[in-house]
């Protein structure tokens, strides 16, 4: 279960949450205005990622959702 947030202006999503793991806050990479303000601390659904795409290797990685804590 996932509950999104969006913007009141133009109804873009701007982050996710999940009841589950209430530590968890994405925030839609689309929605910074300041991309270096923010560091990723794992990165999920990398299964259905593309080749190309190269993550950084510091990245904690999971092919699916991660496990709840």
């Amino acid at each position: 279960m996932k509950r999104r947030g969006f913007c009141p202006i133009c109804g873009s999503s701007v982050y996710m949450t999940f009841p589950d793991m209430p530590d968890v806050f994405i925030v839609t990479p689309a929605s910074l205005d300041d991309p270096s303000r923010y560091k990723p601390q794992l990165a999920t659904l990398t299964a259905a990622g593309y080749d190309w795409n190269h993550l950084a290797p510091s990245l904690q990685k999971f092919d699916r959702m991660p496990p709840a804590r």
